[in-house]
C-alpha cells in the first residue's frame, strides 16, 4: 500500500476542520433566530442605575426589540407583553450555569 501525499492529508483534514469551526457558527444562528422569532426563556433584572439595587424582575419568554431604542430606552418583548426601560438591566438566559468569578488583586 503506498503511503499517502501530504497534499491529499492536508484535503483531508480541511474538511473536518471547515465542519468543527462552521458547527458553532450554525449553532449562534440558530439561537440568534429562536431569540429574534420565538424568544428565550430569560430574566431581567431591572437595577437602579444610582444604587445598583433591583428593582424589578421579569422571567419568561423574552425577546429584545432593538427596533424600539428611543433615546437611550431599550425595549423587550416578555411573554408578548412590551416593556421599556431606560433604566440599567442585566438579561440573563434561563438555564446556563453561572460561575463564580473570583478577580485576582496584584
Amino acid at each position: 500500500m503506498k503511503a499517502m501525499k501530504p497534499y491529499l492529508k492536508l484535503l483531508l483534514i480541511l474538511p473536518v476542520l471547515f465542519a468543527v469551526t462552521a458547527c458553532e457558527k450554525v449553532s449562534n444562528t440558530a439561537k440568534n433566530i429562536q431569540s429574534d422569532w420565538i424568544g428565550l426563556d430569560r430574566k431581567i433584572e431591572i437595577y437602579s442605575c444610582y444604587t445598583g439595587k433591583v428593582l424589578k424582575t421579569y422571567k419568561g419568554s423574552v425577546r429584545l426589540n432593538p427596533d424600539d431604542k428611543i433615546g437611550g430606552a431599550t425595549s423587550f418583548l416578555v411573554d408578548g407583553k412590551k416593556l421599556h426601560t431606560n433604566m440599567c438591566y442585566v438579561v440573563t438566559e434561563i438555564g446556563i450555569k453561572e460561575e463564580l468569578s473570583v478577580e485576582s488583586t496584584p
